[in-house]
């Protein structure tokens, strides 16, 4: 009788031990969630694409992907109030304009007027300038806004996932800034 029933306190220990781990593992797949949604898209709604780029003053990054590699540099946007945006060729991603203007890495190649339309949930940016003293003419169609880290300079980006269009060869890429 005596080893019965310690044989059934051992056993009920044991079940409020895997009902307290049990609880504690849910929570904790719950607290898993909560902060895992703490980090999705920050970056304003799309309805806010044209002041977004115009008021801010950073380089807006356009590659094909967050992390994407370049032997060529990376092209950078500086979009102004007036409707242009000046485009440079940078070899990576900076904190700010200026950082990028002291490290002597802004190679411009042009100047381009801008236009936004909104067209269904998407906004619309037009381009049409001369790079490099070569006309051009291109649209980014932004479609979602993200957010990431870019690992190799270790910094936080915001910006949007975009389908650029050049001369009517349609690719998917993003358009970022460094986030505060």
């Amino acid at each position: 009788m005596k080893k019965s029933r310690i044989f059934a306190a051992a056993m009920g220990l044991l079940a409020i031990f895997a009902i307290g781990l049990a609880g504690c593992s849910n929570s904790s797949s719950k607290s898993g969630n909560n902060q895992q949604a703490s980090f999705k898209n920050k970056t304003t709604k799309k309805s806010d694409v044209k002041s977004t780029l115009t008021s801010s003053t950073k380089l807006w990054y356009v590659t094909g992907a967050v992390n994407a590699k370049s032997n060529s540099g990376l092209e950078a946007y500086r979009f102004n109030k007036d409707g242009k945006v000046t485009v440079y060729n940078v070899n990576k991603l900076y904190k700010s304009y200026s950082a990028a203007k002291k490290a002597n890495a802004l190679n411009k190649e042009g100047t381009l007027n801008t236009t936004f339309k909104t067209k269904g949930d998407d906004t619309v940016i037009n381009f049409k300038g001369k790079l490099s003293d070569i006309p051009m003419t291109q649209k980014f169609t932004v479609k979602d806004t993200l957010t990431g880290k870019n690992k190799d300079s270790k910094l936080k980006v915001a910006g949007y996932h975009i389908s650029r269009d050049v001369d009517q060869d349609v690719t998917k890429a993003v358009m970022v800034k460094v986030a505060e």
